[in-house]
C-alpha cells in the first residue's frame, strides 16, 4: 500500500529534521577550493537508508547524505508519452548525527532511462533547470550543511544542460558554501567538458572509482599509472567503496604506482551496508597510517 501523499511530506520533514536537530549553527569560512580545512579529509556517503552516525565524534570524518533526488523529465519510446516535470523524491530514511559533525547535502539527478526503461531526453526545457536550481540551493539551509554535493551519471548529450545547470546553482549558493559533484572515471581522465566549466563553478569533482562496469579494466590501468587526473577539479578528492578490491588498496594506500600526491587527497567512502562505529574507526585507521 502506498503511503498518503501528505504523510510522505511529513516523514521527509521528519528526516530531515533528524539531521539538523541538537546540531548546533554555525558559520564556516569561504574557501576557493576543496583542499581546504572546511572539510574533513574523510568523507562517509549515507545513502537512502536509516543511519545513526551519532558515534561520529570525531570532526576529522563528515557525512555526505542523501537528501534528496530529482527524477528528469522523460519521453516513453513505446508510447512517445512525457512526463512534464521532475519527480522530486525527499530523503524518507532516518538519519541521526552527533552536533558539530560536518554535513554535505547530495542531491542525486536520475535519468529514468536507467531504473524505469524508457528514453532520457538529450533536450531539457529552461523551466525544468530552474526547478532542479531551486531543489538543489534550498538545501544549503540545513543547519551544519557546509557543501552542497550534485551525484549526475550525465550522458553526452546532457553535458551542456549540466554545465548550464552547475553555473546556475553557483550563482545561487552563498559564497561560503562550496559546490561539489561526484564525476564518472572517465570524465577526469579524458572527457573534456569538466575543463571547459569556467573556474570557480564547482569545488571539487569527486571521481568515482567503484561500480564502474565496462571501464573498470582501463581506470585501474590507469590509476596504477600513478598518473595524476587530467581535469584539475578532479585532482583534489576519490570516491571509494568498502566492498571492491581497488577502493581497499586505496583505502590502505597500497595501489602498486600510488604516488605521495594521491595518499593527501579528500577520500569520500560509501558501504553497501549501514555504518557502524567499527567500520568507520577501520577507514580512519587505514587512511592515516
Amino acid at each position: 500500500m502506498k503511503p498518503h501523499r501528505k504523510s510522505l511530506g511529513y516523514i521527509a520533514a521528519a528526516a530531515l529534521a533528524s539531521v539538523t536537530f541538537a546540531i548546533h549553527s554555525h558559520t564556516y569560512p569561504g574557501f576557493a577550493h576543496a583542499r581546504t580545512n572546511s572539510l574533513p579529509d574523510i568523507i562517509l556517503w549515507a545513502w537512502e537508508r536509516p543511519e545513526d552516525l551519532r558515534f561520529l565524534t570525531d570532526q576529522r570524518i563528515g557525512v555526505a547524505f542523501l537528501a534528496k533526488t530529482i527524477d528528469l523529465p522523460s519521453r516513453n519510446s513505446s508510447s512517445g508519452t512525457t512526463t512534464a516535470q521532475p519527480i522530486v523524491r525527499p530523503r524518507l530514511q532516518l538519519l541521526r548525527v552527533a552536533p558539530g559533525i560536518p554535513l554535505i547535502a547530495v542531491v542525486r539527478i536520475e535519468n529514468l532511462a536507467t531504473s524505469h526503461g524508457v528514453s532520457g531526453m538529450s533536450s531539457i526545457a529552461a523551466e525544468t533547470g530552474e526547478q532542479i536550481v531551486a531543489e538543489v540551493t534550498s538545501l544549503q539551509d540545513i543547519a551544519s550543511v557546509r557543501a552542497i554535493q550534485i551525484d549526475f551519471d550525465a550522458t553526452t548529450s546532457q553535458h551542456v544542460f549540466y554545465s548550464a545547470l552547475l553555473q546556475d546553482v553557483r550563482r545561487k549558493l552563498r559564497p561560503e558554501i562550496p559546490l561539489s559533484i561526484t564525476a564518472l572515471a572517465s570524465w577526469c581522465i579524458g572527457d573534456p567538458w569538466l575543463r571547459e566549466l569556467p573556474p570557480g563553478t564547482i569545488a571539487e569533482a569527486v571521481p568515482m572509482l567503484f561500480r564502474m562496469g565496462p571501464d573498470a579494466a582501463n581506470v585501474a590501468a590507469f590509476l596504477r599509472s600513478g598518473e595524476e587526473f587530467r581535469v584539475p577539479t578532479c585532482r583534489n578528492s576519490l570516491g571509494v567503496s568498502t566492498d571492491e578490491p581497488i577502493s581497499r588498496q586505496l583505502l590502505a594506500k597500497q595501489l602498486a604506482g600510488m604516488s605521495a600526491n594521491w595518499r593527501e587527497k579528500r577520500i569520500y567512502v560509501f558501504a553497501p551496508r549501514p555504518w557502524t562505529q567499527f567500520a568507520a574507526d577501520s577507514i580512519l585507521k587505514e587512511w592515516q597510517r
